[in-house]
C-alpha cells in the first residue's frame, strides 16, 4: 500500500516554482491566492517528517516543522512551493527539495445565485465549487426561469488596472439546456469567490382564440411550433354553430399594425389546406354569432382594438 501512496506522491508531486496546482480555483494563469482561513497540505518528497496540514491563520501564517511560521497569504500555492524549497536548500535540510502545496479547503467566500431559482441568495464556498453545483444550493430553476442566465464575475486581470482605474466585470452567457445536456461541458465553470449567477424569468407569450370555441380566451405560448389546429385544440375546439371555413386571424406587427387573413379552418382540419403557425399576440377568430363576438370584447376576452372589426368581418 504504502508503494501505491509513493507513486501517486510521484505523479502529483511538483516540482518548486512549478505551474499552479490543479486545485486552484481560479483557472488562470493569475493562480489563485492563498487567504485566512485555507487549509493547506505541504509535503516534501522523501522527507515526510517536512509534512504539514495547517489552516492559515487571520495573519497570514503557517506553522512548518523545523521551519518555524512562515508566511503564506496573498502567494499562489506555487509561489509557496518555492519559498519552502528555498527555506529548506538555505539552512540545509533538502539539497534539492521537491516540495507540493495542495489546498484542501478553501477559505470562507461567497458566491450568489439570484433570480428564478427555488433558493435564491448567498452561499459560501469553501472548497472547489462548479456551476452545477451553485445550481444544485439554489434549489434549481423554478417554472418560469428563462433556459439562458449570466454569470457575473470579476475579470481575471482585474487587479492589474492601473492606478484609478475601476475594475470591470464580464458576464457570461450560460445555456442551462446545454449545460444540463453536457453538451458544452466547458460551461460548468469552477466558480470564485464574488461570483453571481443570475437567472432571469422566461417571459411569457400568450395567443386568444376567441367565437364559437367551447374554452374562449387566452392561453400562454409554451411551443414555438404551435399551429393553429393545435390552438383550436387548446380552446376546446369549436362548436356546433361555429362558421370553420369563415374564421380569419388577427395578427399585430413589431411596429404595432395590425393584420387580418381570412382562414378556412374546415379545410386546415380536414387536411385540404396547410396548417400554420401561431404567433404570440395572435387572435383566431372563429365566428358563429356577431353578437357574441362583441360580447367576449365587452369582457375584456380580446382586446378592445380589434372589437369593432370583429363585428364586421362575422356580418360578411
Amino acid at each position: 500500500m504504502k508503494y501505491i501512496l509513493f507513486a501517486l506522491l510521484v505523479l502529483t508531486a511538483q516540482p518548486a516554482g512549478g505551474a499552479p496546482s490543479q486545485g486552484d480555483p481560479a483557472g488562470s494563469a493569475a493562480g489563485y491566492r492563498v487567504g485566512p482561513g485555507d487549509l493547506l497540505s505541504l509535503s516534501v518528497l522523501d522527507a515526510p517528517l517536512l509534512g504539514v496540514t495547517a489552516r492559515v491563520s487571520n495573519s497570514g501564517k503557517i506553522h512548518v516543522p523545523y521551519l518555524g511560521v512562515i508566511r503564506v497569504t496573498d502567494l499562489t500555492t506555487s509561489q509557496v512551493e518555492a519559498n519552502v524549497a528555498e527555506m529548506l536548500r538555505s539552512r540545509g535540510l533538502v539539497n534539492e527539495p521537491w516540495v507540493t502545496v495542495k489546498i484542501d479547503e478553501y477559505r470562507s467566500q461567497p458566491v450568489y445565485i439570484l433570480g428564478e431559482v427555488m433558493l435564491p441568495g448567498q452561499f459560501v464556498m469553501t472548497k472547489e465549487m462548479y456551476l452545477t453545483d451553485l445550481i444544485t444550493l439554489g434549489g434549481g430553476f423554478n417554472d418560469v426561469a428563462t433556459p439562458v442566465g449570466y454569470l457575473y464575475r470579476r475579470k481575471a486581470n482585474a487587479g492589474l488596472l492601473p492606478p484609478g482605474e475601476a475594475p470591470t466585470d464580464e458576464a457570461i452567457a450560460i445555456d442551462f439546456r446545454a449545460l444540463n445536456e453536457g453538451t458544452n461541458p466547458e460551461l460548468n465553470v469552477r466558480m470564485r469567490g464574488g461570483d453571481v449567477l443570475y437567472v432571469p424569468q422566461r417571459q411569457r407569450d400568450y395567443f386568444f382564440v376567441v367565437g364559437d370555441v367551447h374554452g374562449p380566451g387566452h392561453y400562454e405560448k409554451t411551443d414555438d411550433m404551435l399551429l393553429a389546429s393545435r390552438a383550436l385544440s387548446m380552446a376546446g375546439g369549436p362548436t356546433r354553430t361555429a362558421k370553420l371555413s369563415k374564421g380569419f386571424l388577427v395578427r399585430f406587427a413589431k411596429d404595432g399594425s395590425r393584420q387580418e387573413f381570412p382562414v378556412d379552418f374546415d379545410a386546415i382540419l380536414r387536411g385540404r389546406k396547410p396548417d400554420f403557425r401561431i404567433e404570440a399576440n395572435d387572435i383566431v377568430f372563429v365566428p358563429g354569432s356577431a353578437a357574441k363576438i362583441l360580447g367576449y370584447g365587452l369582457l375584456g376576452v380580446i382586446p378592445s382594438v380589434v372589437t369593432g372589426r370583429a363585428g364586421q368581418a362575422v356580418t360578411r
